[in-house]
């Protein structure tokens, strides 16, 4: 009977501790991935005519009348063609192109329209209940494609993307502006908003490139992609393609830069809990030899009696 009762004491002991253990660990992944999701980090380049894209495109001229038709206003005279040499365009009387001029202050407006587009969707979430059906027939995205670009630890997961995008209008050209989000259990992080370009009618050569790094804050996952586009002059959501209508925008293996070393990861988690573990396992292996030590006077005076 004792030796029984002192089997179950330990028994006990020992699923104590394990529980013990368990629920420390639960508790500092869940510390890990509140800490990682409160620090969100992503860097973005963009692409366009397999070039790195800096905004200085401009419409390419049409007639007057064509445009006044197509987008409502009338021409500018002063705006050149995308492939315009503006060294050659006649200067005002201080020397100074009209074209760069012009172009300046362009870029000027569009750097702060850019900048206060980033203010407003930086660190926004929706909820896949709340993304708005577009109604309007004016603008679509005719096709898009995801590209995996950098898995670092050979996991499948990839820290390095490129959603490419052609969309398209029925206008002769409009400037836009695109959202890219991703995706994680009904819940979509804004990560980048594009630069302000040029859509010309359905040409099949204008599309778009947004290739970004996930540089912390998301963990290993599937997630799912939405992309928004805005007309960049009446701020209005035109178009937009997520996971019901583009198979390639769901369960996209991505995770940050961070987790690309989860090797290292896990071996400083061990070090940390290495202490009380180490405890744990002296204290229990205490407890048997306290155990044996009640144990072995009982059966040697069972022997004993035996001989006799």
């Amino acid at each position: 009977m004792k030796i029984q009762s002192a089997r179950t004491i330990l028994s006990t002991i020992a699923l104590l501790a394990l529980l013990s253990a368990h629920v420390d660990a639960q508790a500092n992944t869940k510390d890990t991935s509140s800490t990682a999701s409160e620090n969100k980090k992503v860097t973005s380049q963009e692409y366009r005519y397999d070039k790195v894209y800096t905004p200085l495109e401009q419409p390419t001229p049409v007639s007057g009348a064509d445009t006044e038709s197509l987008t409502g206003q009338a021409a500018d005279s002063n705006s050149p063609s995308p492939n315009a040499d503006f060294s050659e365009n006649s200067k005002s009387s201080n020397g100074t192109s009209h074209a760069t001029s012009n172009l300046k202050s362009t870029l000027d407006t569009q750097d702060l329209k850019t900048a206060q587009r980033v203010q407003k969707y930086a660190n926004t979430t929706k909820l896949s209940s709340s993304i708005t059906v577009v109604s309007s027939n004016e603008f679509w995205i005719y096709d898009s494609w995801v590209g995996l670009v950098q898995d670092i630890d050979y996991d499948g997961y990839y820290s390095q993307f490129s959603v490419e995008f052609d969309a398209d209008t029925i206008f002769a050209n409009v400037p836009v502006y695109a959202v890219l989000y991703l995706g994680r259990n009904g819940t979509y992080d804004a990560i980048h908003v594009s630069s302000e370009f040029f859509i010309y009618g359905e040409d099949s050569t204008d599309s778009f490139v947004i290739e970004s790094t996930l540089v912390s804050g998301f963990p290993s996952y599937d997630y799912d992609i939405l992309l928004e586009l805005y007309d960049a002059q009446t701020e209005q959501l035109v178009a937009f393609s997520d996971s019901y209508d583009n198979p390639e925008f769901a369960f996209v293996p991505l995770e940050s830069e961070t987790n690309e070393y989860v090797v290292e990861e896990s071996v400083v988690i061990v070090q940390e809990h290495g202490g009380s573990l180490s405890w744990m396992t002296l204290f229990f292996g205490f407890l048997m030899l306290l155990g044996r030590a009640l144990v072995k006077p009982t059966t040697n005076k069972a022997k004993i009696a035996r001989t006799r």
